[in-house]
């Protein structure tokens, strides 16, 4: 649903708004800017007029919202973080469909999710009244969970199933004298999501350690715990860390239904060569994937979806991870956890005993594991294993230095994959997108290959074959109410180093990090930052954002 610049400023003389001379006015300084930009800009109308106007040209209800007319159960439907970020809250649930009002109609791809089960019905508001009802939804929320905290026995049940409401991956408590500090990982993002004092904080701290099976004392420890809701079992890992200032506990949430998403490694964001390449490697389904990246970077996502592509009735499919994160149908998943105390590598051990065509090692920090990995994949086993590193050419570097022979790891490399997540822009209302000037030109090209990232742009087709770098405009992230920094949800970016022989010939000599690089970025590799270039570049994510420069 999208109302034209025609449309909006016929309406816009046609109802009297404004003069003709006014919106050609507002017409000459646009240069490009979309109207409604300009005449919020210019002291024209005011947002909410613009809105208004939208509305009626549209046939679209504009509504007042306030505590008469606004439904909790239809409030619920929308996770109160997205209805933050984005402006959008159901207020209204009939027979009809469910009501929603936005402050931009554009936002209303983000209900995606409640469809089929709902009919959406679109109607218009103001920020005054978006603001009061957040306000009603936040009060909502204190009330509905703060009651559950309150009760000692429920605590951990009450912080679980907040952040499951709030759609967060993870929960984050820091604990010192001063109080407990709550927080939510929300695609990506830490947001608070409330505050304890200091006596309620400890009994917080003391609950949770209890459920994960982990000693009630201030040092780094794991564990896990399970739940049930709605008839989903929860799975949540907790990690603990003394800090100077008191403790930090981690709680990880996978819920079971995730591993039916069915992703793709194209809905992952790999894309040209670089997808080609992984497919490539899985349908070869020979020697050694070395998939990498930092906490919360996507790796297990990646490495279960391949998992996933390989996964078929005449293959023996067996994993060792530390926790199994999603059950995944006929494949023989095993977890130290509960594996009666077996290190990583005694696990991997047990399972190739099995001789599975497939093994995926979930972490690999040891020596003796990767050596097992190495061997396992020159003797026939198609192996995927997860380093965490930085890159591909630091993991293949951690690997040497793990004690995996050079030579059987140039012989047994089929691919390496690293992946980390970038914030997207949250694609508000009114847009800021800038060609980059020389002096930005040149310093970007300390990090990236300009004319490598041009070149994958053109031949995708996402531009022009004649269209230059400087020509590109470059968006930035506009802060708004419901989306202070301007950003919303996240995408994957990729490096993936596929090992020609040049480079497999620097492997097998031992080279350091920075030599497989060089070699791997020569025969045509995108990195990381390149890629994440090339998002920016699609208009999905910002070049502060991928640079790590974003606040």
């Amino acid at each position: 649903m999208h109302l034209g610049e025609a449309e909006l400023k016929d309406f816009l003389i046609d109802s009297g708004l404004l003069s003709r001379s006014q919106v050609a006015s507002a017409l000459e300084r646009a240069q490009g800017k979309p109207l409604a930009h300009v005449l919020v800009e210019g002291g024209f109308l005011s947002e909410d007029e613009v809105r208004r106007a939208s509305a009626h040209a549209l046939g679209i209800p504009f509504v007042q919202l306030s505590r008469d007319n606004v439904s909790l159960d239809a409030l619920s439907l929308v996770p109160e973080p997205l209805s933050r970020q984005k402006g959008i809250v159901a207020f209204a649930l009939t027979e009809r469909g469910l009501e929603v009002a936005l402050l931009n109609l554009a936002d209303l791809e983000s209900l995606e999710f409640l469809q089929p089960k709902y009919r959406i019905l679109p109607r218009l508001t103001t920020q005054q009244s978006m603001t009061k009802t957040l306000l009603i939804y936040q009060k909502h929320l204190r009330e509905q969970y703060g009651g559950l905290i309150e009760q000692e026995s429920r605590v951990v049940e009450a912080l679980v199933f907040h952040a499951l409401h709030s759609n967060a991956s993870e929960i984050l408590l820091d604990y010192s004298n001063e109080g407990l500090l709550v927080r939510h990982r929300i695609g990506g993002v830490l947001r608070e999501a409330m505050r304890l004092q200091a006596p309620k904080g400890e009994t917080v701290i003391a609950r949770v350690k209890t459920a994960a099976k982990i000693f009630p004392v201030r040092k780094t420890q794991e564990g896990s715990f399970r739940l049930q809701k709605d008839g989903e079992e929860i799975t949540v890992r907790v990690y603990s860390l003394p800090t100077v200032a008191g403790e930090r506990i981690s709680l990880h949430i996978l819920r079971q239904h995730e591993s039916r998403k069915g992703y793709t490694l194209e809905s992952l964001g790999l894309h040209g060569e670089a997808l080609e390449a992984v497919h490539g490697a899985l349908l070869k389904r020979k020697g050694l994937v070395v998939v990498t990246g930092g906490a919360q970077s996507g790796k297990t996502t990646l490495l279960y979806t391949m998992l996933d592509t390989l996964n078929a009735p005449h293959v023996s499919i067996a994993t060792a991870e530390r926790i199994v994160e999603h059950s995944l149908t006929h494949i023989a998943q095993t977890q130290t956890e509960t594996s009666e105390g077996l290190s990583m590598s005694a696990l991997v051990r047990s399972v190739l005993r099995q001789d599975p065509d497939v093994l995926m090692v979930g972490d690999v920090r040891d020596r003796e594991t990767a050596a097992l990995c190495a061997r396992a994949a020159s003797h026939g086993t198609f192996v995927l294993m997860n380093v965490e590193a930085a890159n591909t050419s630091e993991a293949l570097d951690k690997l040497r230095r793990l004690g995996v022979e050079p030579e059987l790891l140039s012989s047994t490399l089929t691919l390496a994959v690293a992946t980390r997540t970038v914030r997207m822009l949250s694609g508000k209302q009114f847009s800021d997108s800038r060609k980059l000037t020389r002096a930005q030109q040149d310093a970007l090209e300390e990090h990236a290959n300009a004319a490598r990232i041009l070149s994958t742009l053109k031949e995708e087709g996402r531009i022009d074959k004649g269209e230059a770098w400087k020509d590109i405009a470059f968006p930035r992230p506009v802060p708004s109410t419901d989306s202070p920094d301007g950003y919303a949800g996240a995408i994957g970016t990729y490096e993936v180093l596929q090992p020609t022989t040049a480079l497999k010939e620097k492997i097998a000599e031992g080279a350091q990090a920075q030599v497989l690089e060089a070699q791997a970025r020569k025969d045509g590799m995108l990195t990381l930052a390149e890629d994440g270039l090339y998002r920016a570049a699609l208009g999905e994510t910002s070049i502060e954002e991928v640079l790590g420069e974003a606040k």
